[in-house]
This record gives C-alpha cells, sequence and structure tokens, in this order.
C-alpha cells in the first residue's frame, strides 16, 4: 500500500489533541454549538419560514 501524506496515527494524535485539551475542547464546544444553532435556524426556516411572513 502507498504511503499516505497524513497517516491515521497523526489524525488520531490531532483528534485526541483536539478533544483531550479543556481549552481546545471549550473552543470546539463553542464552534461546535454555533454551527448546529445555524443549522437548526436554516431548516426552521425551510420549514416555517411562510408562517413567518408578513
Amino acid at each position: 500500500m502507498a504511503d499516505s501524506v497524513i497517516s491515521m496515527e497523526k489524525v488520531k494524535a490531532f483528534w485526541n489533541s483536539q478533544i483531550y485539551d479543556e481549552d481546545k475542547w471549550a473552543l470546539n464546544a463553542k464552534l461546535l454549538r454555533a454551527a448546529g444553532l445555524f443549522a437548526g435556524s436554516i431548516i426552521l426556516m425551510r420549514s416555517y419560514g411562510d408562517l413567518m411572513a408578513i
């Protein structure tokens, strides 16, 4: 198998550094919450946007 530029060990190390470091996890949790709120608002407006029209 050909050597890949990004190995699974590097991906696992990056994942663990983002999850288990409290400072990085706090930022990532804020980003996940913001992305979820954004996606939820899009779904809400697509479903019920016609009811909100004046």
